[in-house]
């Protein structure tokens, strides 16, 4: 049984703590909190990579202020013990791309072309520069990634659900074209870069589909079989659209499908319908 760190698996962790209860049986799971580990201290991750042997890194973890400075401290300080286990895996971002363009269709080789202008997309340029030079660093670049266990109070998709679920309108601050991905289908992929070596260090994890935000907004609605009124605040044009092609993963895992989306929103709203008491209505009304 392989022994793997997967880091961002707290209460406020989403891709961790999917992955985290995914895994749960299968790999021998090493999960600390951020008040148990904290990957900013260079001291602290080598003293617990000196307790135990990992065999494969998950990094999931995040921060919430100065990205920066924090998550590129994060991400070298694992890096720093790679290269005494047998892989490192990460997740990128769709802003390594640089959100103040149009991001369409994206392909991994156009990763490099544009310095990104904020941190949090500058932040995962370097990394991604950096596992693209390493022997055994990979990154899963997410871009419309959704699910539970995400902060419906900002989040789209989840956002919609919980609003649907108390009879709120749905709001859209601009049209957009996106390309979603549900959080069940990452940790099949993920699974197999456990077990496999794959060609390249980057790959777009998306489904290659997009859709606009209007459409799922229709979808929610549909969904939970109510009259509700879709407002779009900036009805002016649409935002810069982010999608990205999905070529290089089918050739590698020519066998996976991702979820259709109309199916996984459908499984996100049931499971918000039945979980009510995580949301907050006084907090939900006010989100827009």
């Amino acid at each position: 049984m392989k022994r793997i760190l997967i880091t961002g698996t707290g209460k406020r962790g989403f891709v961790g703590r999917n992955l985290a209860e995914a895994f749960k049986g299968i790999y021998e799971l090493y999960t600390p909190a951020s008040k148990e580990l904290d990957l900013t201290d260079s001291d602290a991750v080598s003293c617990f990579f000196d307790r135990n042997k990992i065999d494969v890194i998950i990094h999931a973890a995040a921060s919430f202020n100065d990205k920066l400075n924090s998550d590129l401290k994060m991400f070298f300080n694992l890096e720093k013990h790679s290269k005494n286990t047998e892989k490192f895996i990460y997740f990128g971002s769709g802003g390594e791309f640089d959100k103040r363009f149009d991001i369409i269709n994206a392909v991994e080789d156009e990763a490099e072309n544009r310095i990104p202008a904020d941190e949090y997309g500058f932040a995962k340029y370097i990394m991604n520069s950096y596992a693209r030079r390493s022997a055994n660093i990979y990154n899963l670049r997410l871009f419309g990634i959704f699910g539970k266990y995400e902060d419906w109070t900002y989040k789209f998709i989840s956002n919609l659900c919980c609003k649907a679920i108390f009879d709120l309108p749905l709001s859209i601050r601009r049209e957009c074209r996106f390309d979603y991905v549900y959080i069940d289908d990452l940790p099949e992929v993920v699974t197999w870069f456990i077990e496999n070596k794959p060609d390249y260090n980057d790959y777009n994890f998306v489904s290659g589909k997009s859709v606009l935000l209007s459409e799922i907004a229709k979808i929610i609605v549909e969904i939970s079989g109510k009259k509700l009124d879709i407002i779009i605040l900036n009805p002016d044009g649409l935002n810069n659209e982010y999608t990205a092609s999905s070529e290089r993963l089918k050739k590698l895992l020519p066998w996976f499908e991702p979820m259709p989306i109309y199916a996984a929103i459908e499984k996100l709203y049931k499971w918000y319908f039945d979980n009510k008491s995580r949301i907050d209505f006084n907090i939900l009304r006010t989100c827009i």
